[in-house]
């Protein structure tokens, strides 16, 4: 594993953040929760930075494609973005919203999301005793919070312990994140998927990929078996950052003010 030493800080490094901009058709990707938005006490309370925000604005006449891609369905993710032009890839590559038009992946459906909510209704019927969690069924995914649990961690042993007593759940991925338990389908999108896909689409020669929890690890894994593009993976570093996160990425943003910043370098002040 690399250890977060190992990782440069990229605002040491504005060469490389330069590199991506100044590309003839580069693209600029990141996850919301824990990149653009502080994590909050419940999903609905989490706010894109304000920082983050304006320089994402300025980078949508910039760049050949800005998108942020999310574990939340996109029609939620669209609405705390709120930015014009801006692609808003949901439940992790399964749904995006674009210019206001929603379309689902090609690869996203079938009996998959079925399994996952059976999956997530069994999970709220064992853990039903446990006051604060918070059971989302987003369509083609489903999250588990336990933030708000008086005890997180064994709150986190108790859905584990439900999850494993789950009989024909076989179809089902889980992750664990930071509080979170992620439930997908098992060949489902992921966020590398969607960041080829965008690759693909919008023909980019560059790509800067930002997020900070397990289900990013995708993505920076897929930036590194990209050809042809030059590819930057920036872990946003916390005290709860995901070894495999850490160990895939290229450099690192020392939390969400950090990113602000990164991006007001890549859009220009």
């Amino acid at each position: 594993m690399r250890p977060v030493a190992a990782l440069v800080n990229i605002l040491d490094h504005p060469d490389a953040l330069r590199r991506i901009a100044q590309s003839s058709r580069p693209g600029l990707a990141l996850d919301f929760d824990g990149t653009l938005s502080e994590i909050a006490p419940t999903p609905e309370a989490a706010v894109i930075h304000p920082r983050c925000a304006a320089a994402l604005r300025r980078a949508v006449g910039k760049f050949a494609v800005v998108a942020v891609i999310s574990g939340r369905s996109a029609r939620d993710l669209a609405r705390k973005v709120d930015i014009p032009g801006a692609v808003c890839v949901g439940n992790h590559g399964a749904e995006r919203v674009i210019g206001g038009v929603y379309e689902a992946a090609a690869l996203a459906g079938g009996g998959g999301a079925e399994a996952v909510a059976i999956v997530l209704d069994r999970l709220r019927r064992a853990t039903a005793q446990i006051g604060g969690l918070i059971y989302e069924d987003k369509g083609f995914s489903a999250s588990v919070h336990y933030r708000a649990a008086a005890d997180p961690e064994s709150a986190r042993r108790e859905l584990s312990r439900a999850l494993a007593g789950i009989p024909n759940a076989d179809g089902v991925e889980s992750f664990w994140g930071k509080m979170i338990l992620e439930l997908r389908p098992a060949r489902a999108p992921n966020k590398g998927d969607a960041l080829a896909a965008l690759v693909s689409e919008y023909n980019l020669d560059a790509l800067a990929f930002a997020g900070d929890d397990t289900t990013d690890v995708d993505a920076m894994r897929r930036l590194r078996a990209l050809t042809g593009t030059a590819t930057l993976g920036i872990a946003v570093l916390s005290d709860a950052a995901p070894p495999a996160l850490l160990e895939s990425a290229d450099c690192a943003a020392n939390g969400v003010d950090a990113v602000a910043e990164m991006l007001e370098l890549l859009a220009g002040r």
